[in-house]
């Protein structure tokens, strides 16, 4: 392995024989052939250990762990719901203050551009008020996420150094190069108090999505592989969480407008989509994003044309799971675009779906997630087999907050248990610290003096 990474970024002209050399049947292969660190590794004190932080907690606060949210403002922070929301009030019934009722926190906090404040500071200072509010509530705290892939799609253009698109980046840098601009990216988003970065876009480029993924995307399959998995590594190295999307891919229609229809044969369906998001699966991302595609090829005889793959137990569970032995977090694209809703999934039946295939996380653009939450409730009390997976995907995302430093696995005696860290501890990624944007403004510089090196033309 060290050596096929030696040719990947020293050798970027013989990728193509690497690539080629990847079995594009792998998808027939057994789980117990994949690599060991492809595996969550949770000894049984540690497995217990979480079981009973789980069992201390609300059903409220633990199914709320599932959501990846937009938040308001970009000064100070502020829930926007309560328990008592999500424990069923009648609709339209007036929700008490959260001053006396206990405020309601998603799993996960989804940055958007007016979520960015003008300088690092006052940035640094939200994402601080983020943890206050939740230190002084007794809350577990949020991931902190954004879309910084560079190019158009850049949350921070007006923060950090300049970060080109995915395109240019693969045609004027090699792909060791391209780690080092990622690896300075992430020490700047690490640094402002962020946990993942909803990047980098894994798709290969194809006749079927060049309208519209333009820039975003690395280019072919083989620049796609190699240059993702430098990404991936960069960011997952210094700190930040990296989410492939979108997996299985996209075709040319806008998935905020209507569903994507990928019609390809079975050998296109390997080696244009799957293959690429397999070999980069070996660089350890923590997250797949899943589109809304529905797709008519099939994956060792089987297939799902009805169903988009967010939704669907087939992409999720059976290829992304099983054949690609994926283990890390699998999140939902916007269950709330019109490319769901309208075709008749509705974001509540989305949600019960997504859990239903195999999703960790569901991400949604609006800013109240507990209709949805109180409809996964409500089927799980219905449906024991839904119980079960409801509560296998919180603790998926509270296996990340453990990995992310979040929440500590703390030695007690012969056995384990499962906090929030201090402040002082130096496990607690969320702390406050003088230095932060200090140390922002040195890997900012650093990454200026990058884009000035290899960049100095522009980007188109």
């Amino acid at each position: 392995m060290a050596c096929i990474w030696f040719i990947i970024f020293c050798m970027k002209k013989t990728l193509l024989l690497v690539f080629a050399a990847l079995p594009l049947v792998l998808f027939a292969g057994s789980r117990k052939s994949l690599p060991s660190f492809l595996k969550v590794q949770y000894n049984e004190k540690k497995d217990e250990a979480l079981d009973s932080f789980m069992d201390s907690l609300s059903e409220e606060e633990l199914v709320s762990q599932l959501f990846l949210v937009n938040i308001e403002g970009n000064s100070s922070y502020f829930a926007v719901e309560s328990r008592s929301v999500a424990q069923y009030l009648p609709e339209g019934a007036l929700a008490p203050h959260l001053e006396v009722d206990p405020p309601l926190v998603p799993g996960g906090c989804l940055f958007f551009s007016f979520n960015i404040a003008p300088t690092a500071q006052e940035l640094a200072s939200f994402i601080d008020s983020i943890h206050d509010y939740c230190r002084i509530h007794n809350l577990l705290p949020p991931y902190l996420a954004l879309d910084q892939e560079g190019g158009y799609v850049s949350r921070l253009s007006d923060i950090a150094s300049r970060l080109p698109s995915q395109k240019t980046v693969a045609k004027r840098i090699s792909a060791s190069k391209a780690f080092e601009l990622y690896s300075l990216q992430a020490r700047q988003l690490a640094s402002l108090g962020f946990n993942m970065n909803l990047a980098p876009v894994a798709e290969a480029e194809t006749d079927l999505n060049r309208d519209m993924l333009q820039t975003r995307t690395f280019g072919p399959a083989v620049e796609t592989s190699v240059y993702s998995a430098a990404c991936v590594r960069a960011y997952e190295q210094n700190g930040i969480a990296t989410v492939l999307k979108h997996f299985p891919g996209n075709a040319n229609t806008d998935p905020h407008t209507g569903l994507p229809e990928i019609v390809c044969s079975d050998s296109e369906l390997d080696s244009l989509f799957l293959s690429p998001f397999a070999f980069i699966l070996t660089a350890r991302p923590s997250c797949v994003l899943m589109s809304h595609a529905r797709l008519t090829g099939s994956v060792g005889g089987k297939g799902d044309p009805k169903t988009p793959a967010c939704l669907s137990p087939f992409w999720v569970t059976d290829v992304l799971k099983e054949k690609m032995g994926f283990t890390g977090l699998v999140m939902s694209d916007d269950i709330f675009m019109g490319a769901l809703a309208d075709n008749g999934f509705l974001p509540e039946d989305a949600a019960v779906q997504a859990i239903e295939a195999g999703v960790h996380v569901i991400m949604l653009s609006e800013k109240k997630f507990a209709p949805v939450a109180r409809g996964l409730l409500k089927h799980a009390s219905e449906d024991k087999e839904f119980a079960k997976k409801l509560r296998a995907a919180e603790k998926k995302v509270l296996e990340y907050k453990i990995s992310c430093g979040l929440l500590e696995m703390k030695k007690d005696g012969g056995s384990y248990k499962v906090c929030i860290p201090s402040l002082s501890s130096a496990k607690n990624k969320a702390a406050p610290s003088a230095g932060r944007i200090e140390e922002f403004n040195a890997f900012k510089e650093k990454g200026r003096a990058f884009f000035k090196k290899y960049f100095v033309s522009g980007e188109p």
